[in-house]
């Protein structure tokens, strides 16, 4: 069972939860409304544990019970999500870490990898790269308000048609958004990620073994940012998944498990 806890990283408290052990895994959840490590990866928590792994779901700062700084007096910005990720790899004393990320967590493992790479071992990116702004899916979450239907929507757009989008799922995503400071928190971070970008020059540099996952039903992240990243990092490998979007670990958890299970293993 997956053992909640908090630490300490610059001057917030992180939430996570923790559950096997062996080979460390820190799993990033995505940027959109409600999300946080529980909802994104419970199931496949449970698989990378059954496989001999140590598998840890963070939630990012101004996500689920995470700190959520003011923002007039923070800036929710890709550094401020790549520092947190290494204090808290420094907090829990590992050595090196494979990194797992989803969309804003695979854009946040790209960082870290490029600030401490002495740190990291692999990359697992799934979703990764510029967002398609002017996509319905995009533009949900960026107008997202505190409201049922809304964040059905939301979750809707993430996923494959055939993905049963429940109300457990969307009540859950829902009360996150209604913690004190998460919407303003979601706002000033949507603003972040819409800003950042890497350059191919600063991409060529990552020379960590990188498995890049793609769904062709993305809807939030056109499947040819991930090609661009095939192309452009030094040591990648690209797996696709058809009638997937943007959520391969929880449209399809064993098959995602198993693929990168093997890759983290056996590359």
């Amino acid at each position: 069972m997956a053992q909640e806890k908090f630490i300490k990283t610059n001057q917030y408290q992180t939430h996570y939860w923790e559950m096997g052990t062996g080979d460390p895994l820190i799993l990033l959840h995505g940027g959109g409304a409600g999300a946080d490590g529980l909802g994104n990866w419970k199931k496949v928590l449970e698989l990378y544990a059954d496989k001999g792994f140590r598998a840890i779901a963070i939630d990012a700062v101004g996500f689920g019970k995470s700190d959520k700084p003011n923002p007039v007096e923070f800036q929710y910005n890709h550094d401020a999500r790549v520092d947190q990720l290494l204090d808290l790899i420094s907090a829990l004393e590992l050595e090196k870490v494979t990194l797992v990320g989803n969309s804003m967590g695979g854009l946040t493992s790209l960082g870290a990898a490029l600030k401490n790479s002495s740190r990291i071992d692999k990359l697992i990116l799934m979703g990764t790269g510029k967002p398609k702004k002017q996509s319905d899916g995009m533009q949900a979450l960026i107008n997202y308000k505190i409201d049922f239907d809304a964040m059905h929507n939301i979750v809707a757009h993430l996923t494959n048609p055939n993905f049963e989008v429940n109300d457990e799922l969307v009540n859950y995503r829902l009360s996150l958004t209604e913690e004190p400071g998460a919407l303003e928190a979601y706002g000033a971070t949507m603003q972040g990620i819409l800003a950042h970008d890497f350059s191919d020059e600063e991409l060529k540099t990552i020379t960590n073994k990188t498995l890049i996952v793609h769904g062709t039903l993305d809807k939030m992240v056109p499947i040819d940012e991930s090609f661009h990243l095939l192309n452009t990092l030094p040591n990648a490998w690209l797996y696709v998944i058809p009638h997937c979007g943007h959520w391969a670990m929880m449209e399809y958890p064993e098959e995602f498990t198993r693929v990168t299970a093997d890759y983290i293993r056996n590359h």
